[in-house]
């Protein structure tokens, strides 16, 4: 028996500090003016998270941490994600201890050890499956999935059977990454001699998974901007046959700095300098003109820990001027019409969602003992960074957005400075407006200092009159950061507001309104030869999450996200229960 129903859900989520302030606030409005005429697609699911898990206790599967990544909007998830993976056997869900050999037998020595701390874990919570995975992001609210493919010590014939994995159950992969930061594996003894070698070598494995998925996207690395890998770069850039659809690449700053005020000063000129102009005036010119560009790690700093167990983030990483950066970091990117996604590191640590224990001992006792351990029902103690807390406001916006629309922002506000001999400076105030697919608008801004500033908020030529919900964190020291459950001072809130906005000091907040109602859409399933296909009447520029259960009470599973104009969804034995029920929700 079939049932199925239909549903259109809207979902609100609801010290003393100095820093040079160059210029204290104006007795004037800073207006942020958006054109509903002037816009760019958005890329569905855009901002997203690198899921590093391997060396903890926790477990896909764990329903209390998919609560909480669900408040955090990922658009997208990686799997198995970093340095953490460059051993690791996607078949078994394990780390390969003969491939942890040849990382050593490279020279390889930190990648390795990090490998190396993955082996027990993954082995006493048996493996991290990709199913396991697909599900976590189905549960999070449909996060589409990035895979990164270990091309260092795996095979082509085993990436093409992933490939066919993830197509044969029914696991859309919206991007295959070649090796993770394959350009630290270079030298006369290393993986690569230089970054055509990598070209050759990654060949192979992009045919293998074109081979067994035409429409696969497959993305090779440059380098990281901040390690001044040129001749990596220069190498990829000269290669004649440019065989790839995406480039990837990360981006860890390396100020080589220790004071708070003075890494706020060196990462507010990284945003203002290095960001969207990296991939306009560089990457974009150096490649194909189809070629798309997609960050699937980035932070304020280097060192943001190889996971959870093993490293911590440096500052201003995990920090509420963390969160601030990384909003507007992906803010700055979503403008940029050839980018794909763009996500930080990482979705579980003290950047991300963070716990009071990650049970490492757990899995590796049961490792060492020869069995397995289920560690869903351990008390975690979950809850959110400071940093992820602020990303939260502004990824709620963009995942939920189907284009950006042009927006400037007056220089009459408060300034803050771009370096360290704080003589340059930068507006403090940054926004971007977005077009919900969900029948609402949406400004999304920043404020990188210590003084509030009023905002006036102008569309098409003309100030807004009507009432905006106002969902922000703000706080008056910018390295605050969220300890424990218990001890959170970074947290959302939200209010009633109207013109002009006062746009706290160290903000990230998100106004949003409802330009038209979306209708309930009609609903209706046909089946044939064991394939389901629903239709819908519906709107444009409204995107439908498509979501089953077999139990009503249950979790619902998000199967897809539809945008713009497509009114059906065709999936293939999404379950064998004898009773699914499904729904159409706007997120």
């Amino acid at each position: 028996m079939w049932k199925f129903g239909h549903a259109v859900l809207l979902i609100l989520m609801t010290c003393f500090w100095r820093t040079p302030e160059v210029r204290a606030q104006s007795s004037t409005n800073v207006v942020v003016a958006f054109a509903t005429t002037n816009l760019t697609p958005l890329n569905q699911g855009f901002a997203g998270f690198a899921t590093e898990i391997l060396d903890t206790g926790l477990e896909y599967g764990n329903t209390n941490f998919q609560q909480f990544a669900a408040s955090l909007s990922p658009g997208w998830l990686r799997y198995p994600s970093g340095t953490s993976d460059d051993a690791f056997n996607w078949v078994s869900g394990l780390t390969d201890t003969n491939w942890l050999n040849v990382i050593g037998g490279h020279g390889d020595t930190s990648p390795s050890n990090s490998c190396e701390f993955t082996y027990l874990p993954l082995l006493g919570k048996g493996g991290a499956q990709f199913t396991n995975f697909a599900s976590l992001a189905a549960n999070v609210g449909g996060a589409r999935i990035i895979v990164c493919v270990n091309c260092f010590t795996d095979t082509t014939n085993s990436a093409s059977a992933f490939a066919e994995f993830a197509l044969s159950h029914h696991i859309p992969v919206a991007a295959w990454e070649l090796c993770n930061e394959p350009y630290l594996f270079q030298g006369t003894n290393d993986f690569f001699a230089n970054g055509t070698d990598y070209a050759n070598k990654m060949k192979p494995y992009r045919d293998a998974i074109k081979a067994a998925d035409p429409n696969a996207v497959v993305a090779v690395f440059f380098s990281d901007p901040a390690v001044g890998g040129q001749s990596w770069n220069r190498a990829l850039i000269n290669y004649t046959n440019k065989y790839w659809d995406v480039v990837s690449y990360h981006y860890y700053p390396q100020p080589g700095l220790t004071n708070f005020s003075d890494l706020m000063a060196y990462d507010n000129g990284v945003l203002l300098s290095n960001t969207t102009s990296y991939v306009t005036n560089y990457l974009a010119t150096n490649n194909n003109p189809n070629v798309r560009f997609m960050i699937t790690e980035f932070q304020p700093v280097q060192g943001s820990g190889a996971g959870t167990g093993n490293q911590a983030p440096n500052e201003p990483s995990m920090t509420l001027y963390g969160g601030i950066y990384a909003s507007e970091f992906v803010m700055r990117m979503s403008t940029v019409p050839q980018m794909m996604f763009v996500g930080n590191f990482q979705l579980f640590n003290r950047n991300g969602i963070n716990a009071t224990n990650v049970f490492r001992s757990v899995v590796v006792n049961a490792a060492n003992s020869g069995y397995t351990t289920n560690t869903q029902t351990l008390p975690f103690g979950f809850y959110l960074s400071a940093q992820a807390t602020a990303q939260a406001v502004a990824y709620w916006a963009v995942n939920r957005s189907t284009a950006v629309y042009s927006t400037t922002v007056a220089t009459n506000g408060p300034s803050v400075p771009i370096g360290t001999n704080y003589n340059a400076t930068m507006p403090a105030i940054y926004a971007q407006a977005y077009q919900g697919g969900n029948g609402k608008r949406y400004v999304v801004l920043t404020n990188k200092g210590s003084n509030a500033a009023p905002v006036e908020i102008v569309q098409d030529g003309v100030t807004l009159t009507n009432p905006f919900l106002e969902t922000f964190v703000t706080g008056s020291d910018p390295s605050a950061t969220n300890a424990s459950p218990q001890s959170s001072p970074v947290q959302i809130q939200s209010q009633l507001t109207n013109n002009p906005i006062v746009i706290p000091q160290f903000s990230v907040v998100r106004l949003e309104w409802t330009v038209f109602t979306v209708p309930q859409p009609s609903l209706a399933v046909s089946v044939s030869d064991g394939v389901q296909t629903l239709r819908w009447a519906g709107l444009t520029n409204v995107t439908y999450a498509v979501q089953a259960t077999t139990n009503l009470t249950g979790t619902w599973a998000t199967l897809g996200k539809i945008s713009v104009t497509q009114t059906n969804f065709t999936f293939t034995n999404w379950s064998t229960g004898t009773m699914q029920f499904y729904r159409l929700l706007v997120p």
